[in-house]
This record gives C-alpha cells, structure tokens and sequence, in this order.
C-alpha cells in the first residue's frame, strides 16, 4: 500500500543531535502509509529510540518535518500512544489512575468519556492484558513484566492514531510475550493506527511488521525498509509457515550486510 494524498506517516530531513556531539538521526526521511505497522530493528545506538522519541514530540528535531496524514504531529493535537523502554508510568498514581489520566488527557477538544465509559475502558484493557487485579496497585509494588503490560494497557486504552512501542515486551516470559504479541496483532486490526515497533528480535519484527525497517550501525550504510509478506498469512500458521522461515533469513542477511 502506498501512501497517497498525505494520508500516512512522514518524516522529512530529521535530524536530531545530543549535547555529546552524537547525531542519532541525519536528514532522516521515512515514509510510511496510514495504519500501517511498522516494526524497527538495529543495534544499540542506531537512534531507535530516538526516531520514536522524536515522532512523539519528547525530543525536539533541529531540522525537518514530521507529519501525519497531512498534518504536523504535536503531542496536543495528535493521539498518541508511546510506551517506552522504562514505562513511564507514574509511581504515585495507582494503575487505574495512570491509565484514567492518560486518557483523559487524550481527550482534549474531543467529546470526553463519561465516568462509567472511561472505567469500563480500563477494565477491558486491564483484563485483556491479564491484570484486572492489579488495578489499586502502585507500579513500583508490580514486577518489570507487569509495570509493561501496564503500560501497554494505557497506550491502546487512548485509542490513539499513532502507536508508538519501544521494545514494549522485552521484560516478559516467553509465553506471556507470544499472547501479547497477538493480543496487539488482533488490537491494532479491531482499532488501526499507524504504529511504530521497536525490537530487537528478527522473529517478532516479521510477526508484526507490515513493513521492518532495518536501522545500520553508521549512516554511511543506509537504511533498508522491507515490505513482509508473511504479516498477511492467517496469525495461527504465521511462524510456521515457509515465507516466516525465508523473511525471518531475508531480513538477517540485509542485518548482516548493514551491522
């Protein structure tokens, strides 16, 4: 699918700089289509995070341009979702109240939720992550595992147009990762968006990703972003079907070529 009419996401010459001399991102451009999922893979210090950062208005480019559907993306008019590597959950709000405040801080110049629709909202999130019981919980009294799914919870709960996740499972168990991974999957279809993947694991950027782009160690390298063919299988056979098995090699080659 491409992105037609300025509808999708677009980033245009970004370049972002830190006090140390170090620019994770030179005239980054990136275009991507509307609720679309893109998953993000390259070694530590690439800019990962810093390209998310960035779309999600927390760090501030020195140059370009970063638009969704047509418009400029400010945190104050754009819905945004963003978990990020430490959660960012408040620790002296319980975790109804972390999730209550986000949405309705996503609320502003929409038509707010009542009580009773805002409540029902972070219930069915809080049991669709498995912790409805955690609810009158501080997080620093949860496990790392359960702090994500928190966090998780509270970035779908807003409904957002653009789904921001760095690395958002990399702190639970193999299993309990798997059925999160599919609980974004059938999420993301009932409510689209255009989202952006952090990870670090080949195997899950293929399961997700309609597209993975592959960040380089150096920009001399150049970045490659690839269309995945296996996101459009039925979810059950995915990982073992034989187009999983030849991305999951295709995208390790291109790594190996760019680390």
């Amino acid at each position: 699918m491409d992105v037609i009419s300025g509808e999708g996401l677009s980033l245009s010459e970004i370049t972002v700089s830190y006090r140390n001399g170090h620019r994770p991102l030179d005239r980054f451009n990136l275009v991507l289509p509307k609720n679309s999922i893109t998953c993000i893979i390259g070694p530590s210090g690439c800019g990962k995070s810093t390209l998310l950062r960035a779309v999600a208005g927390l760090v501030q480019p020195e140059s370009g341009e970063i638009r969704l559907d047509g418009a400029p993306v400010r945190p104050k008019d754009t819905r945004i979702g963003f978990v990020p590597q430490n959660f960012g959950l408040l620790p002296w709000k319980t975790v109804r109240a972390n999730i209550a405040m986000a949405m309705k801080l996503a609320e502003k110049g929409a038509q707010p939720k009542s009580a009773a629709e805002r409540e029902a909202e972070i219930a069915r999130w809080l049991a669709a992550m498995g912790i409805a019981g955690l609810k009158d919980r501080y997080p620093l009294s949860l496990s790392g595992g359960q702090q994500q799914r928190v966090a998780i919870a509270r970035a779908f709960a807003l409904h957002p147009a653009l789904l921001l996740l760095d690395e958002p499972f990399s702190a639970l168990d193999a299993m309990t990762r798997e059925s999160m991974q599919q609980l974004l999957w059938t999420s993301w279809r009932e409510h689209p968006a255009t989202a952006l993947f952090v990870t670090h694991d080949v195997e899950e950027a293929v399961l997700l990703g309609e597209r993975i782009l592959v960040m380089p160690k150096s920009r001399e390298a150049g970045t490659v972003l690839m269309d995945n063919p296996a996101s459009h299988l039925d979810w059950e056979g995915r990982r073992e079907s034989a187009c999983f098995f030849e991305q999951t090699n295709l995208v390790r080659k291109v790594i190996r070529d760019k680390w």
